[in-house]
Parts: C-alpha cells; structure tokens; sequence
C-alpha cells in the first residue's frame, strides 16, 4: 500500500469544536486506491456501528437472498491511533487489525487516525446480527488511542442475479485543510465497465469522527455528482463519548441513475466547507451490473429438504425394516439395483448378505445386512 507523506513545516492551531492545541505536526495521508474488486452474479450489503464509547457493539446484515453464498466478508474500523496497533472481538472470535491507511489525528490527543481492516469471512454466514467488543474506546476530551467506529462489508453471490463488478476504496483524509491536509477531495472508482442499460448500481461510504456542533450543513459527500449526504453529525450510534455524535457515519443507498451506460469510471468526493469539524472518509464501495468477465464463479446450492434424515433401520434375520421420509433406492455391492422405494415404511426380505441404501435427495450410503 503507496503511503503518501508530506511535512508541513511547523503548525500551531488550536480548534474551539476539537478542544485539542497541536504543535509540530507532521501530515500524514493516505489517498484512496483499491482494496478488492469482482466480478460476479452478486452484490454486497454493509452494516455499521459507533464503538467510541465503550468499544462494544452490533451490526445487523440483511438483505442477502435465500441460497446465497458469502464470498468475502471485510471489517473496517479508524482508531485514534498512538501504537500502530488495533484488535477486539468479531462474533466473540479475536482478531487482529491490519492498518492500511492513516492520516493526522481527528482533533482528538494522538499521533494519527489509522484505518484497520480484518477478514472476518470465516465468521459471516450470511443475514443477522454480528458483535464486537474489546476495541479500545474513546475518552472525552483528550481521546487517548481508542476506536471510531466500523463498517462490515459483505460481498454474496447467488446465479439468480445478474453480473456486477463490485469495488472496494480505502484511503484516509482528513478534513478541513486548516487542521491537516484537504478541505475538499475526490477519488475515482475504476475497472468495471456498466452494462447498457445499467440495471442496478449501488454504493456505501463511511467517514470517521463525525460530530454535531450545530454547524451550518456543509458538509458534502457526493458520488459523479450527486448529493449523498449534507451533514456529517456521526449518526451511526451509539452517541459518541463527549454528547455530540457518534463518531462514526455509514451513508448508503441506490445509484443506478447516476451510473452511465457502457461508463467505466465513478467518482467520490467530499468537501467540508464548514470547516469546523474534523472527519474524514476511510472506505467507499461501489457495485455495478456490467458487461465484465465474471471473476467469481458461484456454486449452485444443492436444494436438500432439511427435515431429510438418516432412515430408521432395523434388521431381524432376512427381515429388514425401514422407515425413511425420503426416497430411497437400495444396492448390491456390485452395483445393481435391488429396488426403488419412495418415502415410507416398509417390511422387506432379503437374501441373505451385505447391501447399500442411498436416499436419493442426499449422498450418505448406508451399508446394511441381510
């Protein structure tokens, strides 16, 4: 990952909404390139949560079809960030962050913000709800090393749906330039090419360290143009340690008119004309019916009826009882075919020797004795 550095000289600025004075600061940021992309009969769903107060939380996943596979599941999560070092506990499951991006500290007493990511997939199997805890929290004012907020990232396929290439952008700006790097920036999501027409585009982006100082709503997030978002309040809860947001904003929704047919490109881009809270956006994700070779091929689930179970088998000399709520068909160790029976039960005669009974709609053999 290209981490971009640039020293600013010596800066002294002191912020009424951050409460925090810094001295000698070094800017750092990273600019947004791309973390994933596939192409695949899919899409992805995303939750999110504030854990600033306590370092405990929950997201809810919903939204993925019956029969759907998980392919990738992401967390992504900003620590006001002292030792290059974040971990906590996904599903009750440990994990250890991996940083990827960071720039100087959101107002808060620490070295940087830094963007952490884990892959969580072996623990997301599909809707529901999903916590976290053992993330260092925040405190108000000084904001010693502690957590923002996250974003899980569920990529799904399922061959119902049609093709979409799906792109994930990470990066870390901070805003307003006044208190590190930009006022206003923008970062272009590529390698996909949208179908004609485009039938479905969609997007999430979330941006740390949102507040509420009752400051006039110019705070922008647009996507080719198009206004996402006006305030950056951090409305993702729970409320944040100092009252005043939660730290952590999630924004999402429905972009298919702003997609153009046979495009292959979009852009992000924020702008914090206010001025008067310090906030950054760390992830965008974009997904996109297009005309792509798919990179992902799905499987195809195997419709079984749960309630199917082993048959009951009972053996009695050359008597055999079998009692089975699925088709079942029985075979002789070479092979042929003694008899096909549909669910039921039955009192059936055997010669005498070793057979095989395979219930049809699943693929355990049962070896039974006559």
């Amino acid at each position: 990952m290209l981490i971009l550095i640039s020293y600013i000289g010596s800066v002294n600025w002191e912020s009424s909404a951050c409460a925090f004075r810094k001295e000698n600061a070094s800017i750092l940021y990273t600019p947004f390139t791309e973390f994933y992309r596939v192409a695949l009969r899919g899409n992805f769903v995303t939750g999110a949560t504030s854990l600033a107060t306590s370092g405990v939380g929950s997201i809810t996943i919903s939204g993925i079809p019956p029969g759907s596979n998980i392919v990738k599941a992401y967390l992504f999560w900003v620590e006001e960030d002292m030792d290059n070092a974040s971990s906590g506990n996904f599903n009750g499951n440990p994990i250890t962050g991996i940083k990827i991006a960071e720039d100087c500290s959101s107002c808060w007493g620490t070295y940087r913000n830094a963007l952490f990511y884990a892959d969580v997939t072996a623990y997301v199997l599909g809707n529901g709800t999903y916590s976290l805890s053992s993330f260092n929290p925040l405190t108000c004012p000084t904001g010693d090393d502690g957590i923002e907020g996250a974003t899980l990232v569920v990529v799904w396929c399922n061959n119902s749906q049609p093709v979409r290439t799906i792109t994930i952008y990470t990066g870390d700006i901070e805003t307003p330039a006044s208190v590190c790097t930009y006022s206003s920036y923008s970062w272009t999501h590529t390698n996909f090419t949208a179908s004609n027409p485009v039938l479905d585009a969609s997007y999430s982006i979330s941006l740390g360290n949102g507040q509420n100082f009752s400051e006039l709503p110019q705070e922008y997030v647009y996507l080719n143009g198009y206004l996402i978002t006006s305030s950056i309040n951090g409305n993702t809860g729970p409320n944040g340690p100092c009252s005043n947001g939660s730290l952590w904003d999630e924004f999402k929704g429905i972009a298919t008119s702003w997609i153009l047919p046979n495009s292959t490109s979009a852009v992000f881009s924020v702008d914090n004309v206010a001025a008067w809270d310090c906030w950054h956006p760390v992830v965008s994700v974009l997904s996109v019916t297009s005309n792509d070779s798919i990179t992902y091929s799905c499987a195809t689930p195997i419709n079984v009826d749960e309630k199917i179970i082993k048959p009951y088998i009972k053996i009695s000399g050359n008597t055999i009882e079998i009692s089975s709520n699925s088709s079942f068909t029985i075979f002789s160790l070479r092979g042929d075919i003694i008899g096909r029976y549909k669910a039921g039960n039955y009192r059936l005669r055997l010669k005498d020797g070793l057979y095989l009974l395979k219930y049809d709609q699943g693929v355990e053999k049962v070896l039974i004795g006559g």
